[in-house]
């Protein structure tokens, strides 16, 4: 039980300085809106809610080691359950708390059939069943939202009102922002603690934490129960902030940009999906913006594919890896030999 253990007591704790860091950002953050256009402001909400929806992302593939391409069947179910039960009973809280109450619900229990098919086998051949089969279910989600049009309107999208309290703006930024720090606490201690530490050492080598005598379907459902559950919790507050929902949300695309978001911010470290996030919407957003100068920008994808080459080829661990394996570095330096 040593190998378990050792990763039971150590927990990476936040520095002084990286607090102080943190304090000044959330500051910065706090006083944006009063100064910023509501172009900007709304961008900054997308950035905090699909920052939590790439964390949920990070649980699965940064601290237990599965590759999830369906992911975005939990994301998009929440934003469809918002919307929906938003245009059929109405925009009131009293709606808002039974489609959360029911989105947790229906992502738990998804989360653990798809579990009981993907989590089957082991090795190399276990991690692409796995892959396989939750884009299976992935794509049964949304043939199924664009079949039901009479809820889901199809390919042509869902709008709908939203509760009075998030119509406003700059109230709806507060809202996403004070989500994404109370969702990461959660995630963090959650990853950080006892079950947190048996997924890393599935992640780290199955079959060890197998012969140690862990269950490990059952901590991988348990993942994929959280990170699902926190994938949804996402998607309802995407719908209170676009109001608008559509199949694209269920594409195995959207999976792979939570995926992107955590490969450019760095994997296993949970902050990255932050960076990450903050990082490709920014970056998209500047390239659209460019077309307006010169032609050329109207292919803005093949910058972008361009950028991330450059980050996965210079920082392969991300932004957030690649200062925590500077500090790894600097810290070995400073011991005596």
């Amino acid at each position: 039980m040593s190998y378990i253990s050792n990763l039971m007591h150590n927990r990476p704790a936040i520095k002084p300085g990286l607090w102080i860091l943190i304090v000044l950002t959330a500051a910065v953050l706090l006083v944006i809106p009063p100064l910023s256009s509501l172009t900007t402001i709304t961008l900054l909400s997308r950035i905090f809610i699909l920052a939590i929806f790439g964390m949920s992302y990070d649980i699965l593939r940064g601290y237990t080691g599965i590759i999830n391409l369906g992911h975005a069947l939990f994301f998009g179910g929440g934003t469809y359950l918002a919307g929906i039960m938003f245009s059929r009973m109405g925009p009131t809280l009293d709606v808002l708390l039974l489609a959360v109450a029911i989105t947790l619900a229906f992502s738990a229990v998804i989360a653990y059939i798809m579990g009981q098919f993907a989590f089957r086998g082991t090795g190399f051949i276990g991690v692409i069943a796995c892959a396989m089969i939750t884009l299976a279910f992935g794509e049964i989600a949304r043939h199924t939202a664009e079949t039901l049009r009479e809820y889901t309107q199809g390919a042509d999208g869902l709008t709908f009102r939203v509760p009075v309290i998030f119509q406003d703006r700059v109230m709806m930024y507060y809202y996403a922002f004070l989500f994404m720090i109370i969702m990461t606490l959660i995630l963090r201690r959650f990853v950080n603690s006892p079950t947190g530490r048996v997924m890393q050492a599935i992640r780290d080598n199955e079959q060890r934490a197998k012969f140690l005598g862990y269950d490990t379907k059952k901590y991988k459902l348990i993942a994929l129960i959280v990170a699902g559950m926190a994938s949804s919790l996402a998607g309802i507050m995407f719908a209170l902030l676009t109001r608008f929902a559509n199949t694209e949300l269920l594409t195995v695309q959207n999976t792979l940009n939570a995926l992107l978001y955590t490969i450019v911010g760095g994997t296993g470290t949970l902050y990255g999906a932050i960076i990450g996030t903050a990082f490709v919407q920014l970056a998209q957003n500047y390239l659209l913006e460019l077309r307006g100068i010169h032609e050329i920008f109207s292919r803005w994808l093949l910058f972008f594919g361009a950028i991330y080459v450059l980050v996965v080829l210079y920082l392969p661990k991300g932004f957030v890896g690649a200062y925590l394996q500077f500090q790894a570095k600097r810290q070995s330096r400073k011991k005596p030999a």
